[in-house]
């Protein structure tokens, strides 16, 4: 019970620092906010970077208990999704490539109904056939 509560922060505390990255101006600040994300919350950024959709799976896997593993797969998500709204088009266009099964297997497996998430699947799927165009 106290370990579900204290996770249960865990994630209202990344949701509330995401925000404030994505809400930084400067982008250089915005960019950095992001990495340090990566770090607190799942690990090296350089990883999740060079790692397949299914090696950050697999690794979220590894690390963390069965009943925090979706809630992480969509923290990973949600940071390659905040990601790819500035970066360049080829690097933006991998992050929501890299986004969109982790939403969707979320989606499907995690047991949590969430319309934003939907919505971001939709937006993903949308600009990914702009970017192909």
């Amino acid at each position: 019970m106290y370990q579900q509560d204290y996770f249960i922060r865990v994630i209202q505390e990344f949701f509330l620092a995401l925000s404030r990255a994505i809400n930084q101006r400067d982008l250089k600040k915005k960019s950095e906010a992001i990495h340090d994300l990566y770090r607190q919350y799942l690990g090296s950024y350089e990883f999740y970077q060079n790692a397949t959709t299914e090696e950050a799976i697999l690794h979220i896997d590894t690390l963390y208990p069965e009943e925090q593993r979706y809630q992480r797969l969509e923290m990973l998500a949600e940071l390659y999704y905040a990601e790819a709204d500035y970066r360049t088009t080829p690097i933006a266009k991998t992050l929501l490539e890299r986004a969109l099964p982790l939403f969707e297997l979320v989606d499907r497996q995690g047991g949590t109904f969430s319309q934003g998430r939907l919505d971001k699947i939709d937006s993903i799927r949308r600009r990914i056939c702009r970017q192909d165009d």
